[in-house]
């Protein structure tokens, strides 16, 4: 017992240790959350990793209205059960590493730049593909930019969620 608890401690401890060291976005400078506030409707993550960042983008594409079935049955005893037509969001995600061209600075102004190498997407796409993004902070709103082999891909502005 003492052997396997000794050994949890040992591999912790190196995990932290490695896990500690060379983060690329600094924790606290820049939210792992933001939603836009222009359009189209979308969001975007930072997901910050011991040695690497990976950046998850959900756009809202399209909505389309979904009818209940012509089949369904209905009970007169309660109606409250009645099925109800409803809106269907349809939402293209990408997710991908990110490398940073230098340091990323969050300061107003500085505009920071990276290559994105998606690697995940859904609906399905030809992977990996490579984007090059760049990212401003302005008055505590990001204005992010993304270019597809020199073609403007997205562009938009985000302010940070700090609960979700």
């Amino acid at each position: 017992m003492q052997k396997s608890f000794l050994f949890i401690i040992i591999i912790s401890f190196g995990f932290n240790f490695n896990c500690s060291t060379n983060l690329e976005i600094p924790s606290g400078l820049i939210s792992d959350k933001w939603i836009s506030i222009s359009n189209p409707r979308c969001e975007i993550w930072f997901q910050n990793w011991c040695d690497y960042s990976r950046l998850l983008f959900i756009q809202e594409s399209d909505t389309m209205n979904v009818p209940p079935s012509p089949y369904v049955t209905e009970n007169k005893d309660k109606p409250y059960l009645e099925v109800k037509s409803y809106d269907k969001v349809e939402k293209k995600q990408l997710k991908g590493n990110i490398f940073w061209f230098g340091t990323p600075s969050w300061d107003n102004g500085i505009t920071n730049t990276a290559v994105w190498k998606v690697d995940r997407a859904n609906p399905k796409i030809n992977l990996p593909q490579d984007y090059i993004i760049s990212l401003e902070m302005m008055n505590d709103t990001l204005k992010i930019n993304v270019e597809e082999e020199n073609k403007p891909f997205f562009s938009g502005r985000f302010k940070s969620v700090k609960s979700y």
